[in-house]
């Protein structure tokens, strides 16, 4: 029985020994010097070592190892599949290759121009959250003329003077590209009107049905963002909107400079 058991005992430890896995390699940077100290982890596994003064690391591991994570701080985080000694290579960090490892607050100042010229923009604001993917929403808006009412015919008494305000509320995704470039886009609602003043002083609305100029409706806009190395935002898009389908497209040229924290 004694010797049943140092069998069963040695055929375990047989097989023990053959499950078991080594995962070495060498952790260099960019340079090919290499880097001691680096945290280097089996994936999906708590299984885990530190480099040597060498950069080189050495692990035992039970489970099916098929890639492993490398860290260290000031570089880029490398997921490696692994091969027979392997080199991994890790680069240091900068603002354009430093992915984002939390949510953060956008907030940023909106300007949006429609096709009259950059002489009388709407104002607001856009305020959401950033990471690989997040969200927005966005107002802006430029103060309308008091009018004594709407106009239901043609004015020949006008003074020529006009006053064209408007104003927009949207919302939408924000998707990082890769890099410090981000793509936005949503829908929303967008109100135009134009104004314009009579001999007498006063000042008339022009209805949506008698000029191109005013409108309610829906309204879609897309457009970039790109974040610099100090968090500060830019971004430059379109928002559009038309009446039907086959009517002319209305675009509206947007611009924003914001704040990431």
């Amino acid at each position: 029985m004694r010797k049943l058991f140092l069998l069963i005992g040695l055929l375990m430890t047989s097989l023990i020994v053959s499950a078991q896995q080594t995962v070495s390699g060498t952790v260099i940077d960019n340079e090919g010097n290499p880097i001691p100290g680096a945290k280097v982890e089996i994936v999906g596994s708590t299984e885990m070592c530190i480099t040597e003064l060498d950069g080189t690391y050495r692990i035992e591991t039970l489970v099916p190892a098929k890639k492993v994570k490398v860290q260290y701080a000031g570089m880029r985080t490398a997921v490696k599949k692994i091969t027979p000694d392997m080199v991994v290579e890790l680069s240091n960090t900068n603002w354009w290759n430093a992915k984002p490892d939390k949510y953060r607050w956008l907030l940023s100042l909106q300007g949006a121009f429609p096709e009259w010229g950059l002489f009388n923009p709407s104002l607001g604001l856009m305020v959401g959250r950033v990471k690989n993917i997040g969200w927005y929403v966005k107002g802006v808006y430029s103060p309308r003329k008091s009018t004594d009412g709407e106009s239901s015919g043609y004015y020949a008494w006008t003074t020529g003077d006009e006053n064209r305000s408007f104003g927009a509320i949207t919302g939408g995704v924000i998707v990082r590209l890769g890099c410090p470039i981000y793509f936005y886009g949503g829908m929303g609602y967008a109100n135009r009107q134009i104004a314009w003043e009579l001999v007498d002083g006063s000042w008339i609305e022009i209805d949506g049905e008698r000029s191109f100029y005013s409108y309610e409706r829906c309204a879609i806009e897309a457009g970039t963002m790109i974040e610099l190395g100090i968090n500060l935002t830019i971004n430059i898009g379109t928002m559009m909107t038309a009446k039907d389908l086959k009517s002319q497209m209305d675009c509206v040229g947007c611009v924003g400079v914001g704040y990431c924290f």
